[in-house]
C-alpha cells in the first residue's frame, strides 16, 4: 500500500493541477482545528473547488510540497485500511523532506470510504501544522454524522450545479456581469443563454456535449445517486418501491408531495407500500442532495405535519434528461430553476399557502440578514388571468406576513407595478440575486 500511495501522489505533484480552472462563486472557509468539509451531489465539481484553494494557495507562494491531494476512489489505493492511513504522512515526509515539519495542508476525496476514518481525520485536525479539507458524496457525508465523527469541529461547505452566473462565465459567454443596466445585445445575449441553462443545467462536466451524450450523461448520475449513495449504503425493503419513490419524485417536482401519497400509489401498484419506509426512501434521495423539501409556512409543529412539502430537483437539465419534455412542464420548470437559486443562499425558504388553493411559491428569510420577501413563479403574464390570479395571491400573502418585498419572477415579462410589486425576467432576476 505504501508503494500504492507514493505512486497516486507523485503523480499530483508530477501533474500538478488541470489547466482552466473556472472559479465557482463558493465561499471557501478554513477554521483552526476543524477540518473544512465540501459536500454536495457527485459531480457538482466538488472537486475543483478544492483546486480552485490549491491554486489560491499556490499563488501566495506555498510549495506544492507542503499540499497533500488523494482520492480514496483511485483503485490503486481505494482498499486502504485505517492503519495504513498513516502511510500518507510517511510517504510525504519521504517525497519532501524539507516540508515534513512544517504546515500542511491535506486535500482528500472520499475518506470517508475508509472504514474508521475519523479517527484519522481527528488527529490530522488536531495537529497543530495540518489544515484539513475533505470531500465527498453528500449521502456519506451527512451533517449529523459529520458532527458526531468530529466532534463539532467541522466546516460545512455546499456544492451545487453551476448557478446562471457561473454557467456564463464557465461557457465563456459573459466575464463580468454589467452593474448599471444592460444594453439591448447584452439583454439578447443573456435571453440566449438562460434559454441554454433551462434545457442543459448546471452540471460542469455536460457543458458542450451534444445533446444524446448530454442526457444519457445526466441519466447516468441519478443511477449513480441510486445505487451508489442509497442502495450500497441502506437496507431497502423493497428496491422496486425504492425506484418508482424516485421516480415520482423527479415526475412531480414542485408540487406537494407527501409519504402518504407515495404509499398510497405504491398500493395500488401492488408494491410494498408501508408509508415509514417511502418516507425513508425520501430522506435518503433528500441526503444525497437530489431532491430538496420545502415545508410550509408555520411556526407551528402540528401544522408542518399534516401538510405536505413541496419537492424540487437539483437541476432542471436534470429534469429535462429523465422526464418527457411538455410544454406544460415549462411553469414547474421555472420554479424549479428559481428555488435552486434561492437555496444556494443562506436562506430558510417555505411556501405561503391561501385559501382557495391558491399559495405563493417561496416565502424567503435570509438568515444572516434578517431579509425576507416573497416571491411568486409565473412563466408568462401576458394573459390577462394569470396576471390577476398571480397578483392576487402575493397581494393577499403580503397582508398576511406582513412582507413588503414581493417579486413575480417570469421567463421573459418585465414590469414595476405602482404598489411596488416587481416582476422581473428569470435571467435578470438570477443576475441581481447573485445566482
Amino acid at each position: 500500500m505504501k508503494n500504492a500511495i507514493k505512486e497516486v501522489l507523485r503523480e499530483f505533484y508530477q501533474d500538478g493541477l488541470p489547466s482552466g480552472i473556472v472559479h465557482r462563486d463558493v465561499q471557501y472557509y478554513e477554521c483552526a482545528h476543524a477540518a473544512t468539509v465540501i459536500k454536495g451531489m457527485r459531480r457538482t465539481g466538488k472537486t475543483f473547488v478544492t483546486y480552485e484553494r490549491i491554486e489560491a494557495l499556490l499563488k501566495k507562494g506555498v510549495p506544492l510540497g507542503r499540499i497533500v491531494h488523494l482520492n480514496f476512489e483511485d483503485d490503486r489505493i481505494k482498499n486502504i485500511r485505517l492503519e495504513e492511513l498513516q502511510l500518507i504522512n510517511e510517504v510525504h515526509a519521504e517525497l519532501f523532506p524539507e516540508h515534513a515539519h512544517e504546515a500542511c495542508w491535506y486535500f482528500l476525496d472520499e475518506l470517508q470510504n475508509v472504514g474508521g476514518w475519523e479517527a484519522y481525520a481527528r488527529r490530522l485536525v488536531d495537529s497543530p501544522k495540518v489544515t484539513l479539507c475533505l470531500t465527498g458524496s453528500s449521502s456519506r457525508l451527512f451533517s449529523e454524522e459529520i458532527a458526531t465523527a468530529m466532534r463539532g469541529r467541522a466546516v460545512p461547505i455546499e456544492v451545487f450545479p453551476l448557478s446562471f452566473h457561473e454557467f456564463l462565465r464557465f461557457n465563456g459567454t459573459m466575464s463580468d456581469v454589467p452593474q448599471d443596466g444592460f444594453t439591448a445585445a447584452e439583454r439578447g445575449i443573456l435571453r440566449n443563454a438562460m434559454s441554454r441553462y433551462f434545457a442543459v443545467g448546471g452540471f460542469p462536466a455536460v457543458q458542450g456535449m451534444p445533446d444524446a451524450a448530454r442526457i444519457a450523461t445526466l441519466q447516468e448520475y441519478v443511477h449513480a445517486v441510486l445505487y451508489r449513495d442509497v442502495l450500497q449504503r441502506h437496507k431497502v425493503v423493497s428496491v422496486q418501491s425504492l425506484m418508482y419513490t424516485l421516480d415520482y419524485l423527479l415526475h412531480n417536482f414542485a408540487r406537494r408531495t407527501s409519504a402518504h401519497a407515495i404509499s398510497g400509489v405504491l398500493k395500488n401498484l401492488a408494491y410494498p407500500s408501508r408509508r415509514e419506509d417511502v418516507a425513508d426512501y425520501v430522506s435518503y434521495f433528500k441526503d444525497a442532495y437530489l431532491v430538496y423539501p420545502v415545508p410550509v409556512m408555520s411556526d407551528s409543529p402540528a401544522v408542518r405535519r399534516v401538510n405536505p412539502d413541496k419537492y424540487y430537483v437539483i437541476d432542471t437539465g436534470l429534469v429535462n434528461a429523465v422526464t418527457p419534455k411538455m410544454d406544460a412542464e415549462n411553469g414547474w420548470k421555472l420554479e424549479n430553476l428559481v428555488f435552486m437559486s434561492l437555496r444556494r443562499g443562506t436562506n430558510k425558504i417555505t411556501y405561503c399557502p391561501l385559501d382557495r388553493n391558491r399559495e405563493v411559491d417561496f416565502c424567503v428569510s435570509d438568515q444572516v440578514t434578517g431579509k425576507r420577501s416573497l416571491v411568486q413563479v409565473a412563466w408568462t403574464m401576458d394573459d390577462e388571468n394569470t396576471f390577476s390570479r398571480e397578483l392576487s395571491a402575493l397581494r393577499d400573502a403580503r397582508v398576511k406576513t406582513g412582507i413588503d418585498d414581493c417579486t413575480v419572477v417570469t421567463w421573459d415579462s418585465e414590469a414595476t407595478l405602482p404598489d411596488g410589486i416587481k416582476i422581473v425576467p428569470v435571467w435578470k432576476w438570477c443576475l441581481m440575486a447573485g445566482s
